[in-house]
């Protein structure tokens, strides 16, 4: 009679596909954060152009310079939409200002809470329609 021997562990092709699968979980969590990362970015631009709008409205309707600009008054003129909030609502969890730039004719709106790689993205985005753009202490500026 013969004895057989038992021997445990995994079969190479186990290993192989367990790595694989493993490999795969990995890949997946990298291209989620990199989709997120995209959805805000286009959040805050949308934003952005939403802000940009409603400050050419606000000199649209006779006003000759940026300055007093605000949030609430751009809401309280109706030129931003009432559930628009300023505070702690950028895709960042930070805020939107939007301020007269020192030269009273153009206007500035800023975020807080942005990264370093999101502002130059967000830059990118207004290359061709902002006066400049400039990033500091985590608060991205655009000057239109």
């Amino acid at each position: 009679m013969r004895l057989r021997s038992k021997k445990s562990g995994f079969t190479l092709i186990e290993l192989v596909l367990v790595i694989s699968i493993i490999a795969l979980l990995i890949m997946a969590v990298g291209l989620t954060s990199g989709i997120r990362e995209n959805a805000k970015v286009h959040s805050a631009s949308e934003s952005v152009k939403a802000l940009r709008t409603a400050a050419e409205s606000y000199i649209a309707g006779g006003n000759m310079t940026y300055t007093g600009i605000t949030v609430a008054g751009l809401q309280t003129s109706g030129y931003l939409p009432a559930a628009f909030s300023a505070t702690g609502s950028n895709p960042w969890g930070g805020n939107y200002a939007i301020d007269p730039n020192t030269d009273a004719n153009k206007v500035d709106i800023s975020l807080t809470g942005v990264s370093a790689s999101a502002a130059a993205r967000l830059s990118a985005l207004f290359a061709n329609s902002a006066a400049a753009t400039s990033y500091a202490s985590e608060t991205w500026t655009i000057t239109f």
